[in-house]
């Protein structure tokens, strides 16, 4: 048996906004951009961020390192990620009872 042809990956494009980058993963299959698992590793253009301090319980705390260690996250990440969606979640739920 011969070797197979190896299809070259197709180039990953630079994205203005994590949105369009949500909406590029979306639509496309992530298996054809990354075949070795090196390349799992994503590499993110980092938005501004700003630097806060926020004062929770420590259980609370401990609940969310020992979250994110599960996923393979730092907390901080899951922190942003968790706000971000739930922001959207009350954002979306006051726009649609503002219409009805």
């Amino acid at each position: 048996m011969g070797k197979q042809a190896v299809q070259p990956k197709p180039e990953i494009p630079t994205f203005a906004s994590e949105d369009e980058e949500r909406r590029f993963w979306d639509e496309h299959d992530p298996s054809l951009y990354f075949t070795e698992p090196a390349d799992v590793i994503v590499r993110l253009k980092s938005a501004r961020k700003k630097m806060i301090s926020v004062r929770i319980d420590e259980a609370l705390y401990d609940q969310l390192k020992a979250v994110a260690a599960e996923h393979g996250l730092p907390y901080q990440r899951l922190m942003r990620e968790l706000l971000r969606q739930s922001l959207t979640n009350l954002v979306s739920k006051s726009n649609r009872s503002a219409k009805g």
